[in-house]
């Protein structure tokens, strides 16, 4: 199966609060009409950008059997394609779209309803390897080394996802290495388990420096539609 991560901006005549009714509760249902092939989907409602990244509304996660489902076969019919594409002209500003493989390394302890917000705190974080380290040293790097000491040390983790890019769709995006999704049963298990302890902080922090060249963590509302 391969993950399409979709990082989504309004158009500018529309606020983000109107964004997000368009999409949740117009385009949704379109799309799972219409999109036959589609296997998972879910819907991040960003709540929060960080301090000099782009300022994103979105961030969508669809999941195919294959590339070639999501490029030749997405559509049922012609007539659900131009009603898809006409949906989207209505509040899509614009969107940077990376094909990814998905690694669950930690399977979320409360379980999402289909179609409601999930319960706890989700960060997205895209991340993007240090300078002079290859894409395959990045990912040899984080799946091998960074991802134990993360489950070690982060014990408010309620579920863990790294999302490694294997090549970038469309022609104007950052170009990113992976996609970590960070899962927090609450706020406050996000603020008091997000290290272990100063030493394990430390630990942390140390290692990212070793792969990681930029990252950030936007929050997000999760609604999952199809699982």
């Amino acid at each position: 199966m391969v993950k399409l991560i979709f990082l989504c901006r309004r158009r500018t005549d529309i606020t983000h609060e109107q964004y997000a009714e368009l999409l949740l509760h117009g385009h949704v249902p379109l799309a799972l009409k219409h999109h036959p092939a589609l296997r998972q989907y879910v819907v991040n409602i960003v709540e929060h950008s960080p301090d000099g990244a782009e300022a994103l509304d979105s961030i969508g996660e669809l999941s195919f059997d294959t590339l070639a489902d999501f490029r030749e076969r997405l559509y049922d019919s012609a007539a659900g394609q131009a009603l898809i594409e006409a949906d989207v002209r209505g509040f899509m500003g614009g969107a940077h779209a990376y094909v990814t493989t998905e690694h669950v390394q930690k399977a979320q302890v409360l379980a999402p309803s289909r179609g409601a917000g999930a319960p706890g705190v989700k960060l997205m974080c895209p991340v993007r390897r240090r300078a002079g380290m290859t894409h395959a040293e990045f990912v040899e790097h984080w799946l091998t080394r960074h991802v134990p000491l993360a489950l070690t040390h982060h014990p408010g983790l309620s579920g863990y996802v790294t999302n490694v890019v294997e090549q970038q769709l469309s022609p104007t995006g950052g170009e990113w290495d992976g996609f970590a999704a960070l899962h927090f049963p609450s706020a406050q298990a996000r603020r008091d388990g997000m290290f272990d302890s100063a030493e394990g902080e430390r630990i942390i922090r140390a290692d990212m420096a070793r792969f990681i060249g930029r990252t950030g963590a936007y929050r997000v509302a999760e609604y999952v539609e199809k699982i």
